[in-house]
């Protein structure tokens, strides 16, 4: 059983995806996903040259800011008449219970597609290991979900992960943790859940290209605390299904609100600058995960080198 220790949000900037890397070079950090939907991405792909040995990529698929990588014309449901991400989840989320729905998949696939050549373009055999997740999760929508589907299979490569942001209830029982979780979290997590139900019949061997995810309930309070005490309960989980575990932490702020993908939207410059994402820093670089444990799980750190517990 491997353990992801991930970061999202790779490329919005350079000095963002720079501290993204130091968590990897200097901490327990070993994944990050790659948003192509930024003015700073070719800058942002080259730097992933000085990554540690081992460092997996993936693409965070973008359907919610930014300007998409598919000609706006194909994708209206999506975007502006400006190239720009202009619907929120409960504006998808819709969408894919009317009867606009497989219209939305068809779009979707069209954008997902984009955004996986354009990663491909930058980093060299990505298509042939692809790894996929979604900025803000919105790819467990059930036409998102679908779409996306549809563009991994027709990409010519093979899906190596595919995170599924769908979390056990079990670890987050105990009362130190349970009452620390905000109602927002909550509600995004009952959501999640559902949408995952639905969306599980096109993925049958999810156990294999996926692991037990631990990253919205905790949702910008990713501390070292609330990761040692949730992570014995995932590992044992996981052991029984046979699954890897992915611990999603968003370490990289972004200063200048200028410089986010779209700084119309206050909420996502708020959720850049936010402490939370020193607090997750700070956990990526502090973390210890040895002796949580006694059957040890790998925590391979970027570079080649493997930790127990």
């Amino acid at each position: 059983m491997d353990v992801i220790i991930h970061a999202d949000d790779f490329g919005i900037t350079p000095e963002q995806s720079r501290t993204i890397l130091a968590c990897a070079r200097e901490g327990m950090l070993n994944s990050t996903s790659v948003i192509v939907a930024s003015p700073a991405f070719e800058e942002c792909a080259k730097l992933l040259a000085e990554a540690p040995e081992g460092f997996r990529v993936a693409l965070h698929l973008n359907l919610v800011e930014g300007r998409a990588s598919a000609d706006p014309a194909q994708i209206p449901l999506l975007v502006g008449e400006d190239g720009m991400f202009n619907r929120s989840f409960v504006d998808l989320f819709r969408m894919s219970m009317s009867g606009r729905s497989d219209e939305l998949a068809r779009q979707v696939a069209i954008e997902t597609s984009a955004q996986i050549d354009r990663l491909a373009s930058a980093v060299p055999g990505f298509r042939e290991h692809l790894r996929v997740d979604g900025h803000q999760h919105f790819q467990l929508i059930p036409a998102v979900f679908r779409g996306m589907m549809d563009a991994i299979e027709r990409s010519g490569g093979t899906l190596e992960y595919l995170r599924v942001p769908a979390e056990p209830l079990r670890p987050f029982l105990p009362p130190r943790v349970f009452f620390g979780i905000s109602p927002v979290n909550w509600v995004k997590h009952m959501i999640r859940n559902w949408c995952w139900r639905r969306d599980r019949r096109l993925l049958p061997n999810y156990t294999q290209v996926s692991a037990l995810f631990c990253g919205v309930l905790f949702s910008g309070q990713m501390s070292a605390e609330r990761v040692l005490a949730t992570f014995p309960a995932y590992v044992e989980r996981a052991r029984r299904a046979g699954m890897d575990v992915e611990f999603l932490f968003h370490p990289g702020g972004v200063a200048d609100p200028s410089e986010c993908l779209n700084p119309q939207l206050e909420g996502f410059v708020a959720f850049y600058q936010s402490e939370g994402r020193a607090i997750e820093k700070s956990a990526l670089m502090q973390l210890s995960l040895e002796g949580q444990g006694t059957d040890a799980p790998r925590i391979v750190r970027a570079g080649g080198e493997a930790d127990h517990e």
